[in-house]
């Protein structure tokens, strides 16, 4: 029965998060310094942890600066910080064997982690530092981390694409003079939503009134497409977390929708239109007036002298797509309590804060994601909690190799679809990829037949 009910608090935890302190109610400043939870009295031997991490230079210095001052504040752990630029890179070094304590991976390999015994459940070794399971974590994050009702690693960044927007570009008022189709404008001037008939119309008004100005590029592959289509209301895959295809077939309308907007005239550019320049580059010259990206570009644009900018959400407003990160532990640990001390230190909301200052940073945990540390209303982007609220209606991509085939396999469909002159044609390339897609993704067993009953012939 203890085992019972132990299980069902498990399972209950993973619904929520962990975090060890909280906000204070004044600028999203942590309240008090988290310190680890022991779980011995007796005298600590000494440890050194590894700590694997990938991604932007930014991001690994304070991933360092965190590992020296748990080190500072515990000395008989030393923790090494060993990067990798990416996180594809990272993983293929966890399966050729490079050992890590506590590692920084991506949702999508968390599965085959976990097959591979590399990492380790940390539900219960959390629970044992008393960690303070709340409601900061949304219900889909703290599932896509878990396996077999065990919770495998820790969320912890997040990456939903969001649109960029030039905002001096367009003038909002006069479109909405005029009777066009307007995106909403709050009090402060920061942009609300918009569907994908008040996009199209932006586009096309920037278009016209600044002369070499066009609305946006897209890449014509299915990856570049996917937040597109996940906004204008499509569901990508039948399955979130194991996909066996895309589901692009039940979500025709959407397709069509959004091919009618991006191919109304000046909304995507070409490359011509980019004259050689890199489509973020068009972007902060001034020649693109929308740009699909993440949080990195937030701090290249603060830098861009002289232009006016926000973000906004995929046109249509039903979601986007992205990945997240979690904190997982090495299943071959050289010591499992320093790990998951060490792991809790990464969570609490004072590291949160300082991964948040970087500007290349969205945290799972909501509470930090919509305090004033992160939204940091006195700059660019007044719309920044578009960030946090994506995130409920994120679609997560399979992992990347999957992910390059698939993009391999659809790609003239998904030419053919936006080149389509006729909707039924859309729908016939949708259901094209679904087909496709099936020779990139695992597909079910078929069930066994039941054997025929061999009952006897009746008598005469």
């Amino acid at each position: 029965m203890e085992e019972m009910v132990r299980r069902k608090r498990l399972a209950t935890a993973l619904l929520v998060t962990v975090l060890s302190a909280s906000l204070a109610a004044c600028g999203g400043e942590p309240a008090a310094k988290p310190s680890p939870s022991p779980t011995t009295t007796k005298a600590p031997a000494k440890v050194k942890l590894v700590f694997g991490v990938s991604g932007h230079k930014t991001l690994v210095d304070t991933y360092k600066q965190l590992a020296a001052e748990y080190t500072q504040d515990v000395p008989n752990v030393t923790v090494e910080v060993k990067s990798w630029p990416t996180a594809d890179q990272l993983t293929a070094a966890i399966d050729s064997g490079e050992k890590v304590d506590v590692v920084l991976t991506p949702r999508a390999d968390v599965v085959k982690f976990a097959e591979d015994k590399s990492i380790q459940p940390v539900d219960t070794l959390l629970e044992a530092r008393n960690v303070d399971f709340g409601d900061k974590y949304s219900r889909e994050a703290m599932e896509d981390f878990s396996v077999d009702r065990r919770l495998e690693c820790m969320p912890y960044s997040v990456s939903p694409q969001v649109v960029y927007v030039n905002t001096g570009l367009i003038d909002f008022e006069a479109m909405k003079k005029e009777g066009l189709p307007t995106p909403s404008v709050r009090a402060d001037g920061s942009l609300r939503g918009w569907t994908l008939e008040q996009f199209g119309s932006a586009m096309t008004y920037a278009a016209e009134h600044n002369k070499g100005v066009r609305g946006t590029y897209v890449e014509q592959n299915l990856s570049a497409l996917m937040p597109w289509l996940a906004g204008a209301g499509a569901t990508l895959f039948d399955d979130p977390l194991a996909p066996t295809t895309t589901a692009l077939g039940d979500s025709a309308g959407a397709y069509e929708e959004l091919v009618g907007a991006l191919n109304q005239p000046n909304v995507l550019a070409t490359s011509k239109d980019l004259g050689g320049r890199t489509p973020f580059q068009a972007f902060k010259q001034g020649r693109l007036v929308a740009l699909v990206g993440d949080r990195s570009l937030v701090s290249d644009l603060r830098a861009t002298e002289g232009m006016e900018w926000d973000v906004m959400p995929m046109p249509g407003g039903n979601g986007t797509t992205g990945d997240y990160a979690g904190l997982c532990m090495g299943a071959e640990t050289v010591d499992p309590d320093a790990a998951a001390d060490f792991l809790s230190y990464l969570i609490s909301t004072e590291s949160v804060v300082k991964m948040v200052r970087t500007g290349h940073f969205v945290p799972v945990n909501s509470e930090v994601g919509y305090a004033p540390v992160f939204t940091q209303p006195e700059r660019n982007p007044k719309n920044a909690r578009i960030f946090t609220d994506t995130v409920r209606d994120m679609q997560v991509l399979p992992e990347a190799t999957q992910l390059a085939q698939l993009q391999k396999v659809a790609a003239p469909a998904v030419r053919g679809a936006l080149a389509a002159a006729e909707t039924d044609q859309i729908e016939d390339f949708a259901a094209q990829i679904d087909e496709l897609s099936k020779t990139v993704f695992p597909q079910p067993t078929p069930a066994a037949s039941p054997s025929p009953s061999t009952s006897p012939a009746p008598s005469s």
